[in-house]
């Protein structure tokens, strides 16, 4: 089988600089390549397009989320004759992205139960091999047949456990995730702030609102989508995070009051199972 890789980068008030430069790091050994812009206002990202002519620029005047996005980028690569789809975040850059490709077609070729590969990110990987555990979004690739068989990217996540969910769904229908080496993914966790605290380091992601409230809220209605999958440790150990989190939020962030609401709201609706929207007003 020959494969045929399209990737789709998704970003939010995005740095262009930092886009074209990590577009740089993977472009040329990629056939088919997406950029969705999320923001409500749009960038112009058609000088980007003079570099790299296998780029398509998409954008809806608004925040779709990322599930939206990908979901669309799925029907427009299978248009393409692609085999595989790579979706990637607007701060996540390639190291060695020529080594992830070859260990990608060869993995693609030969094993038709695997549906996701992934590469270390952060160096978070030391060995390939089959992967139990749920990928990274950004930078892992999927095999579009397999999303073709199993469905679109669940919607009504927004942001957040996005990648988890379709890694425990391709799982369950039997699929096999792969990990490689010899590359790297470089991503930086929200505004990798730092603060000190008793001569302690304490890192902050200060996510929006929106985002506290899909992550507090999914991971908790994946509990009722994989049941057998979270051990009532893990949940102790969720609830805990939240209460960290909210510390942390309370001692050093802004937006505090909103901030914290969301998290309280996600995990309350995440509790009964209800996927409900987003409002600022919360």
């Amino acid at each position: 089988m020959q494969v045929k890789l399209a990737a789709i980068i998704v970003t939010y008030h995005p740095d262009i600089s930092h886009v074209e430069r990590n577009i740089a790091s993977f472009c040329k050994d990629v056939e088919y390549l997406m950029l969705w812009d999320n923001s409500e206002c749009p960038v112009d990202f058609n000088p980007l397009k003079a570099h790299y002519p296998n780029l398509t620029l998409l954008h809806e005047g608004s925040n779709q989320g990322l599930p939206v996005a990908y979901n669309c980028a799925i029907k427009m690569a299978t248009e393409k004759g692609c085999t595989h789809l790579m979706t990637m975040d607007q701060d996540s850059t390639f190291e060695g992205f020529d080594e992830y490709r070859r260990g990608m077609e060869k993995v693609g070729s030969q094993r038709s139960e695997v549906g996701i590969i992934c590469c270390p990110v952060n160096h978070d990987i030391q060995e390939s091999g089959y992967r139990e555990t749920t990928v990274c979004q950004s930078g892992s690739i999927f095999s579009l047949e397999m999303l073709n068989q199993i469905g679109d990217f669940r919607e009504d996540l927004f942001i957040g456990m996005v990648d988890a969910e379709m890694s425990l769904r391709a799982i369950e229908k039997g699929y096999k995730i792969y990990q490689l080496t010899g590359c790297n993914l470089i991503q930086h966790v929200g505004s990798g702030r730092e603060v000190s605290l008793l001569r302690k380091k304490i890192q902050l992601s200060d996510y929006t609102p929106l985002r506290h409230y899909y992550d507090s809220r999914n991971r908790i209605l994946l509990w009722y989508e994989f049941p057998y999958d979270y051990s009532f440790k893990q949940k102790i150990h969720h609830f805990w995070s939240r209460v960290k989190l909210m510390m942390k939020i309370a001692l050093f962030e802004k937006k505090k009051t909103a901030k914290i609401g969301a998290i309280l709201s996600g995990s309350w609706y995440g509790l009964l199972n209800r996927p409900k929207t987003y409002k600022k007003t919360l």
